[in-house]
């Protein structure tokens, strides 16, 4: 019975130390926030009726980037349009929280020609 004794004992240790490795490796928390994501229209006045789409963006995201992606979905080249919101053209390098973009705000898709 001495060498069952020994068995059991052996298995309670293994089980302490897989333990002790799961907790060690688990962060307490993320060291990065979360972006914002909010809901914004993008709505083309390029052609000849108007087309309208509903994006969930991040407000940290390069509009450069956001252009890209818009310009996919509507079929257009991005150096043939700039994005605007509020009367402002916006900027690539730029963030949409640079430009005030909240939830539910409308951007259009100008025209090169006609962007200010």
């Amino acid at each position: 019975m001495s060498e069952e004794f020994e068995e059991l004992s052996f298995e309670e240790e293994e089980e302490e130390v897989l333990e002790d490795e799961i907790i060690s490796k688990t962060p307490e928390k993320s060291k990065t926030p979360a972006s914002k994501k909010i809901s914004v229209y993008f709505q083309s006045t390029i052609g000849p009726s108007p087309k309208q789409e509903k994006l969930v963006v991040a407000t940290d995201a390069p509009v450069g980037d956001i252009k890209y992606t818009v310009s996919q979905i509507f079929g257009l080249p991005p150096d043939e349009f700039h994005l605007s919101h509020a009367g402002r053209t916006c900027d690539p390098d730029d963030t949409l929280a640079d430009y005030g973009v909240e939830d539910g705000d409308t951007i259009l898709l100008i025209p090169v020609s006609t962007a200010g």
